[in-house]
């Protein structure tokens, strides 16, 4: 793997100024005050939102994006995929408003103007030099982009049926190859949405119901519809009933003007107002020492653990027995 290029090399003699004398600039503190880009990948080498207005401060004092790296000892490309995240509006407006400040303090208003399509980005080689620009991509219509999101999402059920077939089948590889297509179509699921305009994470993030996001929600009432023809399916097909989920002694009823939902409850914590283990009264529960409802809370996980372990040897008792019948009537 080639190692990545050098930052771009410094103006010799340039003292580089602590962010903190910086920020403390009347003309580029407020454009400190933006909603950093969040990142899906968090890195230690990555761009938090701290470092992310240091560059917006460098920005603002050099006039260039490969000075201001340069300072931070970091790389303009990683800057310019920020710059380019849907999400990254006000990370961009701070970022324009510093390329002309930090381009006025240094005189640099004289010089042409950038090349490339982010602001403070110098690209190398004259025009002659850059490939012939592609054709525009044919504009698709919202119905469009609905199909083709549509088609992804059936692709994704056929590839999860084909996931369990395999597996209940007994053929681990072919199962593990399918989980893998799996794990692909979601990651191509979000990249295409990404690239038809749909900003998934603020998608996601608008999700709610009540009060709640929807991380917080355990079930909805189409859920619970859905698993129970999910039960009927199961049962239809000869296959062992599996564990309930969620467990409803866990779960908080809500309403909402969106409807009806359930969140879950705190399995974990210990106190008097805590959610009781399972088979105790709140009463009960709310007399009762910090040991004794840890040891609660152990006894309850410990059943858990039990039920689970019995339906997967049930399971597998009930699948070798299904796979020995018909093997029997094929050589029948």
């Amino acid at each position: 793997m080639n190692a990545s290029p050098a930052p771009a090399e410094p103006q010799t003699g340039t003292a580089i100024p602590h962010f903190e004398k910086l920020a403390a600039d009347p003309e580029i503190a407020p454009l400190l005050n933006f909603d950093p880009v969040v990142r899906k990948v968090r890195r230690p080498d990555g761009w938090t939102p701290e470092l992310q207005r240091e560059l917006i401060a460098r920005i603002a004092a050099t006039g260039t994006v490969q000075s201001a790296v340069w300072q931070m000892g970091k790389h303009a490309t990683g800057s310019e995929a920020l710059y380019k995240t849907p999400s990254a509006n006000g990370f961009r407006m701070s970022w324009d408003a510093a390329i002309i400040i930090g381009r006025r303090r240094n005189g640099l208003d004289s010089q042409p103007p950038y090349t490339g399509e982010v602001p403070g980005i110098q690209r190398r080689g004259s025009k002659r030099d850059l490939p012939p620009e592609p054709a525009p991509e044919p504009v698709m219509s919202d119905e469009q982009k609905w199909d083709l999101m549509q088609a992804i999402g059936a692709k994704f059920l056929k590839k999860v049926a084909a996931e369990r077939q395999a597996r209940l089948a007994g053929q681990t590889v072919a199962a593990d190859f399918y989980l893998r297509q799996v794990t692909f179509i979601e990651v191509m699921f979000d990249l295409t949405a990404t690239r038809l305009g749909f900003d998934t994470h603020d998608v996601m993030s608008k999700l709610r119901r009540g009060d709640h996001d929807v991380t917080q929600i355990a079930s909805t009432a189409f859920s619970d519809w859905l698993d129970a023809a999910r039960r009927k399916w199961w049962t239809e097909e000869g296959q062992p009933e599996r564990p309930r989920h969620p467990d409803v002694s866990f779960l908080k009823a809500h309403r909402s003007v969106e409807g009806k939902f359930t969140t879950a409850a705190d399995e974990d914590s210990t106190g008097a107002t805590t959610t009781p283990a399972r088979g105790f009264t709140r009463e009960r529960w709310a007399t009762m020492k910090h040991n004794e409802q840890r040891a609660a809370r152990q006894w309850q996980y410990g059943q858990d653990a039990e039920e689970q372990r019995a339906y997967e040897r049930r399971a597998i008792e009930e699948w070798r027995a299904r796979v020995s019948t018909e093997r029997s009537d094929a050589d029948a």
